[in-house]
């Protein structure tokens, strides 16, 4: 598990003076890139993220002392990935819920919150990355990261990836730093903090249970047996993952849904390939290719976030739902860490002044590709948002003309139960009408809602027999259609 030095100091020098003056450097980028990314926050959310109304109902119950996993949202088995029957995992609903204990549903300030857990991401990262590579190489690492467009796009959401990033690279210090203290108790804190810190990975996004994965092979493979400090943090971990489940939720909901085959396995690997050219959004990953032979060095060194890599991947590409690059922005720090050190290897051999043209071509390339990602539109401000003035007439109309026991059906529920306090579901996007209708007359479904973004499953439905519903509000985005209590009926 120790970190080696990295490579390419012929390229950049390790000169005293030059130490002070690149670390300035790299803390001034840090904290302009931080700064930077309060600004264009706007109000509202869009729809397409839907999850974000689910973390904010989780923190409502948090404050207000209601059940957990109550945010009116009823599971409709054609649509599994909609959402976790129990809920998603609490911890960043726990940091969003002193913001609304004291300003309610602010979203714009639980947006400012979850920048602010990217910026300690940033400066985690910047410790993180200082063994591995060479002064100069860190400023690089820390600007590609920080102005990469697939983090830039996010920060406008209300979204757990910001936070995991934080939880998950104070993880990697933590643990980095434990085995080396000799004395006994600084070891059992900094054990204890490992072990938190690897909780909060869990409880943010459940699939950071493989940072515990990592850490048992890195121990196992370096030393050939379990260490004190292993056994410390995994038994804390443990401890913390069964209080969770017994109190609030467990992962049980993606677990009924998960679906592991060879090809959806490989249309994932597909997937996420084409996926990580929005790192850098005009193809240059296709040449990012040096970063395997970082990888293999990394993974030949017993390295924790190497193995960290292999096991998040191995997941991911498992998993039965193709999540794009929103799955791979936990990983991403670490590849583009590793395209670096490529590249470093692969000019070290070099005289300094081919090295530094390659360095220097490589350089102008991703800052071309940055620029165009960060200066085009960003993406949220072209989609349907809850601060819409449409959206605001359907949610009061919503509030005002139906019952609170009303289920209500619509493409992005938790939005809608967000804001009409009303139980929801939704269709599967290729669902069959058939398919639709049963679940309508099962769940005594009383209102669909309808908008030019609602996936085809919608329509279908609608069509299938006019007389089963009966519009009763149109605006210029939204319809909702009342279902026929005779239809409802049939389902008792």
């Amino acid at each position: 598990m120790a970190e080696s030095a990295g490579s390419a100091s012929s390229a950049f020098g390790r000169v005293g003076r030059r130490f002070s003056f690149l670390d300035a450097l790299t803390w001034g980028i840090t904290a302009v890139i931080g700064i930077s990314y309060f600004f264009g926050i706007t109000l509202g959310h869009v729809f397409v993220q839907d999850d974000f109304a689910a973390y904010v109902m989780h923190a409502a119950n948090l404050v207000e002392g209601r059940p957990y996993s109550a945010i009116h949202y009823v599971p409709n088995t054609q649509a599994p990935w909609v959402s976790p029957a129990n809920g998603y995992p609490p911890v960043y609903p726990l940091l969003l819920a002193p913001v609304y204990w004291r300003l309610g549903m602010d979203l714009l300030a639980m947006k400012i919150m979850t920048v602010g857990t990217f910026v300690i991401f940033l400066a985690a990262c910047a410790l993180w990355v200082k063994p591995l590579v060479s002064s100069g190489l860190r400023v690089i690492v820390v600007g590609l990261v920080g102005l990469s467009p697939a983090f830039w796009s996010y920060r406008d959401l209300i979204s757990s990836e910001f936070p995991y990033l934080m939880f998950s690279f104070l993880a990697l210090l933590a643990i980095r730093r434990g085995p080396s203290v000799v004395q006994r108790w600084p070891q059992v804190g900094w054990a204890l903090l490992a072990a938190l810190l690897l909780y909060a990975c869990y409880g943010t996004r459940t699939i950071g249970i493989a940072l515990c994965g990592a850490l048992i092979a890195a121990e196992l493979l370096s030393l050939r047996k379990p260490t004190r400090f292993l056994m410390l943090v995994l038994g804390v971990v443990a401890g913390l993952v069964i209080l969770q489940s017994v109190l609030l939720t467990s992962p049980t909901g993606y677990a009924a849904v998960a679906h592991f085959s060879v090809r959806s396995m490989l249309e994932n690997a597909v997937g996420y390939a084409k996926s990580l050219s929005h790192a850098w959004e005009n193809g240059f990953s296709k040449a990012a290719h040096v970063g395997l032979t970082a990888f293999w060095k990394r993974i030949r060194e017993g390295a924790l976030e190497a193995f960290y890599l292999v096991i998040y991947m191995a997941i991911l590409l498992a998993w039965g739902a193709q999540m794009g690059i929103r799955g791979l922005i936990p990983v991403l720090p670490i590849y583009l860490t590793y395209v670096v050190l490529g590249i470093a290897e692969t000019v070290e051999a070099w005289r300094v002044q081919r090295a530094r043209a390659l360095v220097a071509i490589v350089a102008v390339c991703v800052a071309l590709s940055y620029l165009g990602g960060l200066r085009q539109r960003a993406w949220q401000l072209s989609m349907a948002n809850v601060n819409d003035a449409s959206a605001q007439e359907l949610f009061a109309f919503l509030r005002a003309q139906t019952q609170p026991s009303d289920l209500l059906l619509f493409s992005k529920p938790r939005s809608i139960a967000l804001f009409s306090a009303r139980a929801t579901a939704s269709l599967d996007a290729q669902e069959s009408a058939s398919e639709s209708a049963r679940f309508l007359r099962e769940h005594e479904v009383r209102f669909v809602i309808q908008t030019s973004w609602n996936p085809p499953s919608y329509a279908q439905l609608l069509a299938t027999d006019g007389a089963q519903f009966a519009e009763v509000f149109r605006n210029r985005d939204f319809q909702v259609f009342r279902v026929h209590s005779e239809v409802v009926a049939a389902g008792q």
